[in-house]
């Protein structure tokens, strides 16, 4: 075999390998947290939940938090109107493998403590603290 023919074939092997990493980055990427929740991350940062019994599913996902007995998730939504301007967060918290329920934002700051976060957006109305990882 010539220097040419290895050349092409090491190559032709190398742009493949990019070109199957770049194409797996664009599937999304699940967790499955203790209480059967399933979060999702697409290729360009959007973030979902399904429910355990995968009837529900929630989008705009920017944080969630969970420990042992619950989990808290924060979404942010866009406005339907020009000039599209994010809107306030709201709060839903899962007690075990419940549904998600909507709960205020100081019931939810509150309900954070003790929590690890899963996954957060840059959209986030919580930044991370220097208690918790980022």
């Amino acid at each position: 075999m010539s220097t040419y023919k290895i050349v092409f074939l090491v190559v032709l092997a190398g742009v493949g390998l990019l070109i199957a990493a770049m194409v797996g980055s664009m599937f999304a990427t699940k967790q499955t947290l203790p209480n059967g929740y399933e979060i999702s991350v697409g290729g360009k940062g959007e973030t979902w939940i399904r429910s355990p019994d995968r009837q529900t599913l929630v989008t705009e996902v920017t944080s969630v938090w969970s420990s042992a007995d619950r989990m808290l998730v924060e979404r942010r939504t866009t406005e339907d109107k020009p000039p599209f301007a994010l809107a306030d967060c709201d709060y839903q918290v899962a007690e075990g493998r419940g549904a998600l329920r909507p709960v205020s934002k100081t019931e939810a700051l509150a309900l954070r403590s003790g929590m690890m976060r899963q996954t957060a957006s840059p959209k986030t109305c919580v930044k991370s603290t220097a208690s918790e990882p980022s």
